[in-house]
């Protein structure tokens, strides 16, 4: 056939019979008219084209990359229905192309036919479904392979001498002389496939995650086939008419219902004001570091939560972790204190969440900071897939609604995560935070216990992870409601602090408040040691705050980093250490601040220190010898000085276990 698609094919009008499979009346087309694949006109491609795609799947009927690379359009439903003298809509579900990839994981990735129905000279796509075990009209079992052992593929490959309805083998065939003119099955003998077509117009509008990469899309697909018959209950997506196999696994699932009316006027674009614009453009001079999506918005109210009514006073304890970075003592902590506990928890939570967490929150802690050039968010736009057939009035609307509830089960399912690392932690008493950062290692990827290993290239940030790093979900429109489905939903830990009355807490501020200004007063009297740029070192009368200061301070940039006081004093700034007699001036108290920390600096060189802490007492009795412990400490310092606490974190876990090994060893080799 090569004199244009308006050129009309040999063809019995009204052979087509409903939801008769694309692949079979294309072959059907292709033996009536004696053509090769290559001489098929029908294909829907730009007029400056020539040629036609060496490669079409007939099973969904998409777009592939033509000759030249050009992007050239699958068979033309339109102009197959024209050249064949049939209506268009005998074409319904001829093929799977309204699906959205991400449900795709439903779909066999070959051909199946019933022998029945081909013998009746009718093949439906609808057959490939997974979940129909058997043929919806025969109760026949439907095969993907061919008698010689091959699969039925969907694709049609351009073969000089290719037998159309045939297999590749030559002998099998897909229809008779007498079928292919027009099959013995009656219209009425495929209304049981009416069902199996419903099923499939829900499940087209069914929306799932789609990352990036293709493992992570893999996990998200087998979490679905192995609760597939929850899932489509919890969906209200109904059975499409054939039994399903049983779930291999529970669903354990989080449910969200909305109106659609409520969804299209929570998300309606509103006309901004000019109060509105100028609130929104001076929010965004002064944070530049947060994007305004809902992620990012949800992931700060949790963290903000997390500090104020979780992790309320842990965070000394996130900063000895991250200066001493020992798995063992780490556990041992996390063992002996609920506040370690929690702050290891909201370490892995903010670290998965948030790329430079560490570098935001105490910039001159990180060893690694200087390498840095930049501070980005590390939250990224959520990619799915779905929601074609919705009106595009509608459909934006719709998704917001989605990507917000999909951010939040994400976020929330990150947290209840690192609550569980850290639970484990403390009850195995060896700290572990190669899960903050590595996710998954690619195929060939070396083991973990090589101890020089690279860090592997296949590592994803918190978006592109698999489950279970990752929660999986979907959202479907059923009736009047948008219903949103995570799994799998992990158990909630609550950690919430208890609330104590107004009263209380008023009063636990006042005493405070009154304890530091009686501590203020108290240091601020007599001559004190001061320090400036042009003078040196000086004893000088200590400056007193004629108001006190709300509260302290710690000095960033110094070992230890202790805390101080900085007020405003004789026209300038003055700021004073709290453990030890010496202040700085300044003009403005950055520059108090930058010179109290020269100065201190320059003390702690001169001066040994005199109000130092003795070491906290281990929890557990410690049975390890001096020197093996002591080169144990020197590696681990080691590896946090090189590669600081993020960068590998797999290694100080390494070192660990072989400090136990070589111990036990040892225990052992004594006892004999």
């Amino acid at each position: 056939m090569t004199t244009g698609p308006s050129a009309r094919l040999t063809w019995h009008q009204g052979s087509v019979l409903p939801y008769s499979s694309l692949w079979h009346t294309v072959q059907r087309a292709m033996s009536l008219n004696a053509l090769r694949p290559k001489e098929l006109a029908f294909y829907g491609r730009a007029s400056d084209q020539v040629g036609v795609p060496r490669h079409v799947n007939l099973l969904y009927n998409e777009a592939v990359d033509g000759p030249c690379g050009a992007l050239v359009e699958a068979l033309s439903m339109r102009t197959l229905a024209l050249a064949l003298g049939e209506p268009e809509a005998v074409f319904s579900w001829t093929h799977l192309g309204r699906l959205p990839r991400s449900v795709r994981s439903l779909i066999s990735p070959s051909i199946r036919v019933c022998r029945t129905c081909l013998a009746d000279g009718y093949h439906s796509a609808l057959h490939s479904l997974r979940l129909l075990q058997t043929c919806p009209i025969h109760g026949c079992e439907l095969a993907d392979r061919c008698n010689c052992g091959e699969l039925f593929a969907g694709d049609q490959v351009v073969l000089h001498h290719m037998n159309a309805g045939y297999c590749r083998c030559g002998r099998m065939a897909f229809f008779t002389s007498q079928t292919c003119r027009r099959p013995t099955m009656r219209h009425e003998e495929t209304a049981p496939m009416s069902m199996v077509a419903t099923w499939l117009e829900r499940l087209a509008g069914v929306i799932r995650p789609s990352p990036g990469d293709h493992q992570a899309q893999q996990a998200h697909d087998r979490i679905l086939l192995d609760s597939i018959g929850a899932w489509c209950a919890e969906l209200n997506l109904g059975n499409p008419g054939s039994a399903i196999t049983p779930d291999l696994q529970p669903l354990r699932a989080s449910i969200s219902v909305a109106r659609l009316s409520t969804v299209e006027r929570t998300n309606a674009v509103r006309p901004a004001t000019p109060s509105r614009d100028r609130a929104a453009s001076t929010r965004g001079k002064h944070s530049l570091y947060w994007s305004t999506d809902d992620a990012t918005t949800i992931y700060r109210s949790l963290a903000r939560h997390i500090r104020r009514h979780v992790a309320r006073g842990a965070e000394s304890h996130a900063i000895d972790f991250m200066l001493n970075p020992d798995p063992l003592q780490m556990g041992a902590k996390m063992r002996a204190q609920r506040q370690a506990m929690v702050a290891f928890a909201e370490l892995l939570f903010t670290e998965c969440m948030e790329t430079y967490a560490g570098l935001r929150r105490w910039p001159y802690r990180d060893p690694q900071a200087g390498a840095t050039s930049r501070v980005r968010d590390g939250l990224a736009h959520l990619s799915v897939d779905g929601g074609h057939d919705w009106p595009p009035t509608l459909r934006e609307a719709r998704l917001a609604w989605v990507r917000r509830l999909a951010a939040a089960a994400a976020i929330t399912h990150a947290w209840r995560r690192a609550q569980m690392l850290a639970v484990q932690a403390a009850a195995t008493g060896f700290a572990d935070w190669t899960a903050a950062t590595e996710r998954y290692l690619p195929a060939g990827a070396m083991s973990s216990k090589h101890i020089d290993r690279p860090k592997p290239s296949g590592t994803a940030f918190w978006f592109d992870a698999p489950p279970p790093y990752q929660a999986t979900w979907a959202a479907v429109v059923s009736g009047e409601h948008l219903r949103f489905i995570s799994a799998p939903a992990m158990s909630r830990i609550d950690w919430t602090l208890p609330r104590s009355s107004k009263a209380q807490r008023q009063a636990t501020w006042s005493e405070a408040e009154r304890r530091r200004v009686s501590e203020l007063h108290g240091a601020c009297d007599g001559p004190c040691l001061t320090w400036s740029a042009r003078a040196g070192w000086e004893v000088l009368p200590s400056a007193s705050p004629a108001t006190a200061p709300a509260k302290c301070h710690r000095l960033l940039g110094v070992a230890g980093a202790p805390l101080f006081w900085v007020f405003a004093w004789g026209g300038g700034f003055a700021a004073r250490v709290c453990e030890i007699r010496v202040q700085a001036f300044g003009a403005t108290a950055r520059e108090a601040i930058d010179a109290l920390r020269s100065a201190v600096r320059q003390h702690s060189r001169q001066c040994p220190p005199v109000d130092a802490a003795p070491p906290l007492p281990a929890s557990e009795p410690e049975a390890l010898p001096p020197e093996v412990h002591a080169e144990y400490e020197l590696r681990v310092s080691r590896e946090l000085h090189a590669h600081g606490f993020w960068r590998r974190p797999w290694m100080f876990s390494n070192i660990a276990r072989e400090h136990l090994v070589s111990v036990q060893g040892r225990s052992g080799g004594q006892s004999r």
